[in-house]
């Protein structure tokens, strides 16, 4: 299902397991929800798993047994989804609505409102903050040397200047940086810069109130968002919180992973259900995380020396795999407790398990031993005390 294909058939569109996750997670953000569907070959056996789009999803009361029957509406046609193989699972979903609703279904309002936010931001900017060119042109010497048929007439006199000043205009508009302007003394070029105006603080307010509407409206934190400006330790919260919001849509693909591959594995003749679960979340690297698995994996062979967990389950926690051909069972065996022979084992019984804290440092030189010489030779009374 998830890197082996079948060759024959040429170019196969199977999606690995990594892709599909991906496709549900994006669904489940757009729309609540996602589905998917086993595909089966001819022997009804599986082959690979088709994601499913829930927007094109129409959900149908079923009379004889009183449920909603899935169906899919594509290319003018509807599809029968009412089979074990396809699978459906909705986010938050409220129990008197059908369909489901995205999360991020909040988040529009504020979103639309910081992208109108940025274009006014934009304009105002290229109007009030950038410097812009202002060309003047001296009525007095446009008349003066304006041809005699547009002078004592209105009309054309009004052509007559506005083509001047649509000329001027054009050729100011096209200039770019480095190019140089050269004029007559009948134009005057000033430079127009209102960069001294102060509206970094009501534009900070408005900034904040759109920033914080868009975390409360997509359910992410500022931090994630890249509006934090607290302490690093409120940061840690913030992405801590949101690691557990990230936990919750893993725990839909689990459902939906789960529930497909049991079904072809009992398709395929097992008796038995898969429970699947991604890792959890963890943004500490992994040479910080060597000594939190040691402790992991200490913990784990303690229940399997109890018998608490079976010897696959103790495998699967450790390595993923199922233990080797010829292993020996060890659940129950105690093989972890003080009284039970092994490397660590002493001659009475008490193991150290090569840890300094469960060593007896107890020295087994007598005590209370008093010297007849610690009033005739000091030194060998010092070195008594010491011994002792």
């Amino acid at each position: 299902l998830d890197i082996l294909t079948n060759y024959a058939d040429g170019f196969s569109y199977s999606m690995s397991m990594n892709s599909v996750s991906e496709s549900w997670v994006k669904e489940l953000m757009l729309y609540g929800s996602c589905s998917g569907e086993l595909i089966l070959d001819k022997q009804a056996l599986p082959t690979r798993v088709q994601p499913v789009s829930v927007f094109d999803l129409k959900f149908y009361p079923d009379p004889n047994k009183g449920v909603l029957r899935p169906m899919q509406y594509l290319g003018g046609q509807y599809i029968d989804l009412d089979t074990p193989a396809f699978v459906y699972v909705a986010l938050d979903q409220d129990m008197k609505h059908t369909y489901s609703d995205s999360p991020l279904e909040s988040a529009l309002q504020p979103t639309q409102q910081a992208h109108e936010f940025l274009n006014d931001m934009r304009r105002v900017m290229q109007r009030a903050i950038h410097p812009r060119v202002d060309v003047q042109v001296i009525e007095d010497t446009l008349v003066k040397y304006m041809p005699d048929a547009a002078r004592h007439d209105d009309e054309k006199r009004m052509q007559y200047v506005n083509q001047v000043v649509a000329q001027v205009q054009n050729m100011v508009n096209g200039l770019n940086p480095e190019d140089a302007l050269v004029h007559l003394d009948s134009i005057v070029v000033e430079m127009l810069n209102n960069g001294s105006s102060n509206l970094s603080d009501e534009y900070k307010v408005i900034q904040d109130l759109i920033n914080a509407k868009q975390a409360t409206g997509a359910k992410v934190l500022p931090a994630i968002l890249g509006h934090g400006t607290a302490s690093s330790n409120i940061a840690s919260t913030e992405t801590m919180l949101f690691m557990k919001n990230v936990a919750g849509i893993q725990m839909k693909l689990n459902e939906m992973w789960s529930r497909l591959l049991t079904l072809a594995v009992r398709l395929m003749g097992y008796d038995i259900y898969v429970e699947y679960r991604y890792a959890a979340i963890d943004l500490r690297p992994a040479a910080e995380l060597a000594s939190f698995r040691a402790v992991d994996q200490s913990r784990v062979l303690e229940l399997l020396s109890l018998g608490f967990i079976t010897d696959e389950e103790a495998s699967i926690q450790l390595t993923g795999n199922l233990p080797p051909a010829g292993f020996k069972p060890l659940s129950g065996t105690m093989f972890k407790s003080s009284g039970a022979a092994g490397q660590n084992s002493l001659v009475d019984g008490s193991s150290n398990n090569g840890s300094t804290l469960n060593q007896n440092l107890n020295s087994d030189a007598p005590k209370g031993v008093k010297s007849q010489n610690n009033k005739s030779d000091p030194q060998k009374a010092e070195v008594v005390n010491l011994r002792g």
